[in-house]
């Protein structure tokens, strides 16, 4: 004996809720020779007469009312773990994890998870704050599914969106000799021991890509620093000069606790873009989270 089908089995019991194979085909929207098809087919299945066939019409029999009896109890079953799996799926879609440059994650993510608890985004948000090179590969290992990341190559092999610009700046404490000058030279910077952050950082490498065009290396760091916050301490106490995000020493600059350095030279521009692996669909909270940060961008 074969095992019966699903789709058999709702219609034995369509048979059994509407009372003739001619109801039951109108309920299933189907015709009626396909549901006497079905039944015969079902009958070979188990062996068993599930109708009683008359010039009348056809009902089930004994065997066929406790065979839909029994049915219901599988269809019901079956119902409820594709109700089950349902609430899994938007469980798992509900909760996002996203990998974040550090000046991202300290500076537009608060914003963006204000704004998006406003819009009624319910997904349960997982961040890692690392470096940006961190960031792709975290997207390309799979252990996150949204990346931000603020250096300027956009990574091979990866789906991206632009989300916004900001700018590298040199900064140093007011007492400094380099709060006096109007210019300073990217020469000079190059061969200045700066504090910067580790290598990886989109800031760093935003820094030596520009002096490098101009022929010029970076020289070796007077400190290096995980992140934006112990880098501004250490400037403010007067230890030297750094070069830090814009968007993450704004205060600082408009407060005077921070002072920017002109440096001779473009504008050291640098695009804050979300990643993504392009092979595979984004979540609806991946995707809705997206949206959110491509709308608010940088902001002010």
């Amino acid at each position: 004996m074969t095992e019966p089908s699903l789709e058999e089995l709702r219609m034995l019991l369509a048979v059994q809720r509407q009372g003739s194979l001619t109801a039951a085909a109108e309920d299933l929207g189907v015709t009626q020779q396909a549901v006497s098809q079905r039944m015969r087919t079902l009958e070979r299945r188990l062996g068993l007469n599930l109708l009683e066939r008359s010039a009348r019409g056809s009902t089930l029999t004994s065997h066929g009312r406790l065979i839909a009896d029994w049915a219901r109890g599988v269809i019901d079953q079956v119902e409820a773990l594709t109700a089950a799996a349902a609430a899994l799926r938007e469980d798992r879609d509900a909760q996002l994890s996203v990998a974040a440059s550090m000046t991202i994650a300290e500076h537009l993510m608060p914003r963006w998870l204000v704004a998006g608890r406003a819009r009624g985004v319910q997904a349960r948000l997982e961040l890692a704050a690392v470096n940006s090179a961190s960031v792709v590969d975290r997207i390309r290992a799979g252990e996150a599914e949204l990346g931000f990341i603020e250096s300027p190559d956009v990574p091979r092999r990866l789906a991206s969106r632009a989300i916004g610009a900001d700018e590298v700046v040199v900064v140093v404490a007011p007492g400094h000799p380099w709060s006096r000058r109007t210019r300073v030279g990217a020469d000079e910077v190059a061969r200045t021991a700066l504090i910067l952050r580790e290598e990886g950082s989109g800031t760093r490498v935003t820094l030596e890509r520009a002096l490098a065009a101009s022929g010029l290396t970076l020289a070796p760091p007077a400190a290096e620093l995980s992140t934006t916050a112990a880098i501004r301490a250490v400037v403010m106490a007067g230890t030297g000069a750094a070069a830090v995000s814009e968007l993450a020493v704004r205060d600082d600059l408009a407060s005077g606790a921070l002072v920017r350095v002109p440096v001779d030279g473009p504008p050291l521009t640098r695009h804050f873009t979300a990643v993504w692996d392009g092979s595979r669909a984004l979540s609806p909270a991946g995707a809705g989270f997206l949206e959110l940060a491509t709308a608010l961008g940088v902001g002010q």
